[in-house]
């Protein structure tokens, strides 16, 4: 048995498979759906995998104005081939174009409380919050809403984050 066996596309009658295979996301009206999506999922999640991880990445190149250049880095690259998915995903908050900084972590009574500040130039600031029992799942949930923030704000014409 191999990885193969698993591909539920090659089981499924062809009537199915085109049904259920929409556009790959591009760019277009998936994405949003696809990021609201991971945040329901790792709500969900006990502990947070590498597969979350590039997910995550997967979705939030895809979103307008958010990475730039060479993203996700080389070092983020490495960190993840090393397992190191909180370090990991610390890196991804600070290599996008917002620009986001860790404000606190805290955990108590089991779960992990991450805040994630953006502050755009000029007056103001946002906070982005998320709980979980898993520290990188808290951190990247934080993050995902961060992107959530600021594709909604893009949506809106303003190009960045409402302060």
């Amino acid at each position: 048995m191999s990885l193969q066996d698993f591909n539920i596309n090659r089981h499924l009658p062809g009537a199915l498979r085109e049904v259920d295979a929409g556009p790959e996301l591009t760019g277009g009206e998936r994405a949003p759906e696809a990021l609201d999506a991971l945040m329901l999922r790792l709500t969900g999640v006990r502990r947070l995998r590498e597969h979350h991880v590039w997910e995550a990445v997967r979705v939030i190149a895809d979103l307008p104005d958010l990475t730039a250049g060479e993203w996700p880095s080389r070092r983020f690259r490495e960190l993840m081939a090393a397992d190191a998915l909180v370090d990991a995903v610390i890196h991804l908050t600070s290599a996008t174009e917002a620009k986001l900084c860790l404000r606190t972590l805290s955990h108590e009574f089991g779960l992990w409380t991450c805040a994630l500040r953006y502050q755009p130039t000029g007056a103001g600031r946002i906070t982005f919050k998320a709980r979980h029992a898993d520290l990188a799942a808290a951190i990247l949930g934080a993050f995902l809403r961060s992107c959530r923030g600021h594709q909604l704000a893009a949506a809106a014409g303003r190009g960045q984050l409402p302060t």
